[in-house]
């Protein structure tokens, strides 16, 4: 039984937060009654002793007034009757012989108080003790002090009264500390429950969308405390989680979509070459076109990898010095004869020198992808054009005269294997504009559009980082 409760203590946070607030409760009670208790004594204490100089004055203005018999006459009146249970006075002489006591009936005990009585008589101030005795029931609170040249009055008053509250007190006591320790379980349960109740909220939206809801959400309050914090950080997890499967989803798919045909062609080929027997240069063409078709495929998952290699980071650049003036031109050199081909003019406007640090290869493969999507989709007699700036950052502007994107497809452009509506008629697979894009990024760089329909695009790629021309 007790391993029960121990393993399910272990296991419940909620058990233990009660645990924890309960404890504390009563701790701070029990804190809290001990300063108290103390405070009190030590005012009941700090009063008595007022009293007690206060009533040596007194017998002092007597002494001077009337004399040691005044003063006896006193004493005798201050304990008559029960007063002598409660009040004691003794009157010594300087050299410590004793001149008079009250009825000192109830306090057999007292003794000769010699060290009392030579301290008092050095320091010439009044000298307070308490006494403890095993006759007496209570304690009591006694003073020694000079009520003339030669005469010493001491006076002791029981504290009864003070002993008969602080031991009131110390029961009441006992019972709130019943009462908090009773309480301070129920208590510390439902302040538990009130802390964790931001957390149950996540637990069984978690459990939820571990069953395949994914449009499950945790609600957030407007206190925006820290639980709110966590379940707006979790809602925005969750967002980003079901962005991504989408994303995934929509990516196997367009990726099935772009593998089927070539898979479905290469096993025509193969089907032919099997049930036709064919001259040898049919062989030939076919596997020359099955070759072709796998070429397609690799470079397709080829540039996939690529892609998700620089997205996450893992892609390792190979820095160097890299010329962007004479990258560009290399560029306009390698798609010059397919600018040609299209009756498109391919202009580059480089007239400066800039040097950056930087991947060579996936800089090229970059201008490269977005200048052949330029020359792509640029009509016959159109315009393609480079041009680079450079200030407090790098800009490569790859402006064309062709089709533009439209503004609802302009957010879409960059996502892999996307291809809009008036692009599915040009061969390609969707993924150079996303692939440029990651390795821009890499580079801790962007890419920037501006197109209208019909009239063309500007790509612009901003570099940052340190140049020099």
């Amino acid at each position: 039984m007790f391993s029960k409760i121990a393993d399910r203590f272990k296991h419940s946070l909620a058990l233990r937060l009660t645990a924890w607030y309960a404890g504390i409760f009563v701790f701070i009670s029990c804190v809290a009654f001990v300063l108290a208790y103390f405070s009190i004594v030590a005012i009941l204490q700090t009063q008595m002793d007022e009293d007690l100089v206060d009533d040596v004055g007194e017998f002092t203005a007597l002494m001077g007034s009337g004399g040691i018999e005044r003063v006896k006459k006193e004493i005798i009146l201050e304990t008559q009757g029960k007063e002598a249970q409660q009040a004691f006075f003794r009157l010594w002489t300087n050299q410590g012989d004793l001149l008079a006591t009250s009825d000192l009936t109830a306090w057999p005990e007292l003794h000769n108080p010699t060290d009392i009585l030579k301290q008092v008589q050095d320091s010439r101030q009044p000298v307070l003790i308490t006494l403890q005795s095993e006759q007496h029931e209570y304690s009591a609170r006694s003073i020694f002090a000079f009520i003339g040249s030669d005469t010493i009055l001491q006076i002791g008053e029981s504290l009864e009264e003070s002993e008969d509250l602080m031991e009131a007190l110390l029961y009441g006591f006992l019972v709130m500390l019943i009462v908090v320790v009773l309480l301070g379980g129920p208590i510390g349960w439902f302040m538990a429950n009130r802390a964790l109740h931001g957390i149950h909220k996540i637990t069984r939206a978690a459990s939820e969308i571990k069953e395949g809801t994914l449009d499950q959400r945790v609600s957030v309050s407007p206190q925006r405390d820290e639980l709110d914090k966590l379940a707006y950080a979790f809602n925005s997890m969750l967002d980003r989680i079901e962005t991504l499967i989408v994303g995934m989803r929509e990516m196997t798919d367009n990726l099935a979509h772009d593998l089927r045909s070539p898979l479905g062609r290469m096993r025509a080929a193969a089907e032919m070459a099997l049930t036709q027997h064919g001259s040898k240069s049919d062989v030939e063409t076919i596997a020359a076109a099955t070759v072709e078709e796998c070429d397609r495929l690799l470079e397709m998952i080829n540039t996939t990898l690529d892609i998700a290699e620089a997205e996450s980071g893992a892609a390792k650049l190979k820095y160097s010095d890299v010329d962007l003036a004479i990258l560009l031109n290399d560029a306009v050199e390698l798609f010059q004869s397919v600018a040609e081909d299209k009756a498109i003019m391919l202009v580059a406007n480089l007239t400066i020198q800039c040097h950056i640090q930087g991947d060579r290869q996936k800089l090229q493969r970059a201008v490269a992808c977005l200048l052949d999507n330029a020359v792509k989709y640029t009509d016959q007699g159109g315009t393609v054009s480079l041009a680079l700036l450079h200030a407090d950052n790098i800009k490569i502007f790859i402006k064309d005269t062709g089709i533009g994107i439209a503004s609802d497809e302009a957010d879409r452009i960059f996502e892999r294997f996307y291809r809009g509506d008036r692009s599915r008629t040009q061969q390609g697979n969707g993924l150079g504009l996303n692939l440029a894009l990651a390795f821009v990024r890499a580079h801790g760089g962007d890419i920037i559009v501006n197109s209208t329909p019909g009239q063309g695009s500007i790509f612009i790629i901003v570099l940052p980082g340190q140049v020099s021309s």
